[in-house]
């Protein structure tokens, strides 16, 4: 079980689209402020889809909810392919959203459930902390091959990215759903979305980790996004290199994970959980403040790596307080969060960068990011977000 979810992390990482949709966008006719218009867009229906798509997930298990995903995703990218104009593409985006929000959670939900199950919730920070290995590792083979193949055609990158998202729905097949299993196939009573919010709203350590993946997602979305497009078109870096700076980033920073485990164990997860977010967005708005680009390069790799070991603890600290009944809905609603939030402040990040320029967006997002977290960490300072399966 556990090595499938691996394999399609890898399959499923291993597409490359993603990693060049912002030059792709650029390379077809697009502005700045457009490509920004089309990522807001993108994370708006991700908004509003999210809890619509939730309810595949909690009435016919998470198994089925990653198939349609991974079927959605690869009509996405063939659409995209021959789309061009503005309606159109915001079309592509309105099926990639679907396409994101019926994953959400769900791979995460299969496994921990898979765990939890048989006594061994203890494995998830170490199950976790690989899977961003992998991750990395594929984003950044994924990303080098992107960036050689961009140069020769972008049809080439889509087909193999397809071709890859095919391997990634092998192995969903493949998978088994110990909760619909229970079931014996029959579909589930569905979770409510009101009773679901109560529920988030109502669990601290939970709404904790709402608020805090919003805050995080407000600058971090916009920067990921378009962090190939600033390499490029500020530092004036060729899109080859591009492709090997970041694959030689992601394949680096990803062995820090492994380190998550050792961390959680010398400052406790709490700790980890509250103060990670905020050491791996002042790292991100150091690299924003740097004009020099080998300098620059380094300090995101730095923030990568701490992304690497804090999530991991994250992730085990969510997983064991959730009430299992509403573990992938509420990953849905922090899901919402991260949508909501980066909806704004995508296209807010197209149009500062043609108005000022991209070094100065991302010093704003990111500050402005800095300061939610620090709030959200004082609110709940009292908060015990270990508490085990916690209930409203």
């Amino acid at each position: 079980m556990i090595p499938l979810y691996y394999a399609y992390e890898a399959f499923s990482n291993l597409s490359m689209v993603s990693t060049v949709m912002g030059l792709y966008l650029e390379h077809v006719g697009f502005s700045l402020a457009g490509i920004g218009v089309l990522f807001g867009a993108l994370q708006l229906g991700k908004t509003l889809l999210e809890v619509p798509t939730g309810f595949v997930a909690d009435r016919f298990g998470s198994r089925a909810s990653l198939i349609a995903a991974v079927a959605l995703e690869m009509a996405g990218y063939l659409l995209m392919l021959v789309t061009r104009g503005l309606p159109a593409m915001l079309g592509v985006m309105a099926i990639l959203a679907a396409a994101y929000t019926l994953t959400t959670g769900c791979a995460t939900a299969i496994v921990a459930d898979h765990l939890i199950a048989r006594g061994r919730e203890g494995k998830l920070t170490r199950v976790s902390a690989v899977s961003r290995v992998v991750f990395y590792c594929c984003y950044g083979l994924s990303a080098l091959a992107a960036g050689l193949l961009a140069e020769v055609g972008y049809r080439l990158v889509f087909a193999l990215s397809i071709a890859s998202l095919a391997g990634a729905l092998i192995c969903v097949l493949l998978m088994r759903d110990d909760r619909a299993s229970e079931r014996g196939g029959a579909p589930a009573a569905p979770v409510r979305p009101l009773d679901a919010a109560r529920y988030v709203a109502g669990c601290r350590p939970v709404l904790c980790y709402v608020l805090v993946e919003g805050a995080v997602a407000w600058s971090m979305v916009p920067v990921d996004d378009f962090y190939n497009n600033y390499l490029n078109g500020y530092f004036g870096v060729p899109l080859p290199a591009v492709g090997a700076v970041v694959a030689a980033q992601f394949a680096l920073t990803s062995l820090a994970g492994l380190g998550s485990a050792r961390l959680a164990r010398r400052l406790g997860d709490a700790r980890v959980a509250r103060l990670g977010p905020l050491a791996v967005v002042a790292l991100f708005l150091a690299f924003s403040l740097c004009s020099e680009p080998r300098a620059a390069v380094a300090l995101y790799m730095a923030g990568l790596a701490a992304v690497c070991l804090v999530n991991p603890v994250r992730t085990k600290v969510l997983n064991v307080a959730l009430d299992p009944r509403y573990r992938v809905t509420a990953l849905s609603f922090a899901s919402i969060a991260v949508s909501l939030l980066s909806a704004v402040s995508q296209p807010l990040f197209g149009w500062l960068s043609d108005l000022l320029d991209m070094r100065l967006a991302m010093v704003a997002l990111l500050a402005t990011s800095l300061a939610l977290l620090g709030a959200v960490n004082l609110a709940f300072s009292r908060t015990d977000l270990l508490q085990k399966e916690a209930r409203s």
